[in-house]
């Protein structure tokens, strides 16, 4: 049996081998001639803006309807007792963070909660309890009404994973404006490859890869209960609005096929740019194409 490679970052495997496919169907501009190590480049940046505006950014929105849902369902069936709980709860903790940022601190850096501060952090104590005492009755209605608006979001997200738009936030000094103004024909057939390669594939399938070494680790621990197939069944469920797994999946398949993916990659980049530097191809595609490579510090996507 051939030993398993060590371990990527799957985030970067899969968002790279949705670029080189799509890039395979679409083919290259003439005018910027062959050079494998500008394809490279250009595969690099837009598989970082695929993983920026795929994954991080719709978890983001996805994190943020869940927790939106289930306050708004704690505002309407509490009414007017959970709003005042509410305020009470916010208004002491408002108080005793004003408080301890007057707080002395000891000899080592430790900031001291007595007096004053100890008195308000126990009333914030209090008050915290009782807006929990007015959530309890309605979690798991709010649970259910956030599950619900997690799967329409993935829905929508999964019936088109490149929509209109998608590439309207990249710099207008990057290349992706660059290639997408200057090769608007080919950059409409990339879209569409792109777009086709993505029907077939969720990116958030990287979030089960990344977590299967820990869950395998945790699986093999002395005294484990569970299986690793009942760790991953936890795990998904867990993080199923977040990453948008809300259905089951057979992960030794999707694992087995990571793989072949990772080494099509390795074998993409081995072929149009071996010995691939990352900073000096970019350089060159950012010269062949007029403009000058952002600054590593610069804040470079506009979300």
């Amino acid at each position: 049996m051939k030993p398993r490679p060590a371990e990527p970052y799957w985030p970067k495997v899969i968002t790279d081998w949705c670029v080189t496919q799509a890039l395979g169907k679409a083919g290259w501009p003439q005018r910027l001639g062959g050079h494998g190590e500008l394809q490279a480049a250009f595969v690099s940046e837009v598989s970082w803006y695929l993983r920026f505006r795929a994954l991080h950014l719709r978890e983001l929105e996805a994190e943020n309807l869940v927790l939106t849902t289930i306050e708004s369902v704690y505002a309407e069936a509490g009414g007017s007792s959970y709003f005042a709980a509410k305020q009470n709860m916010e208004a002491a903790q408002s108080e005793f963070l004003s408080a301890l940022g007057r707080s002395t601190r000891n000899s080592i850096g430790v900031l001291q909660i007595v007096g004053e501060s100890k008195r308000l952090h126990e009333r914030m104590h209090l008050r915290a309890q009782n807006l929990d005492a007015c959530r309890r009755p309605l979690a798991t209605i709010a649970r259910n009404a956030a599950h619900q608006a997690a799967m329409a979001y993935w829905r929508q997200v999964s019936s088109c994973r490149l929509p209109e738009g998608f590439f309207a936030h990249a710099p207008e000094a990057g290349a992706i404006t660059a290639m997408r103004g200057r090769f608007d024909i080919w950059w409409a057939l990339f879209l569409h490859s792109l777009r086709g390669v993505l029907r077939e594939t969720n990116p958030s399938y990287a979030r089960l890869l990344q977590a299967l070494p820990p869950l395998r680790a945790d699986a093999a621990r002395p005294g484990q209960k569970f299986v690793l197939t009942a760790l991953v069944q936890q795990w998904r469920a867990a993080n199923a609005a977040r990453f948008g797994l809300l259905k089951d999946i057979h992960f030794p398949v999707v694992e087995q096929r990571a793989f072949v993916k990772h080494r099509q990659v390795q074998d993409w980049f081995g072929h149009h740019a071996p010995g691939y530097n990352h900073e000096a191809a970019t350089a060159a595609l950012y010269a062949a194409l007029g403009r000058t490579p952002p600054a590593q510090q610069q804040a470079y996507w506009n979300n």
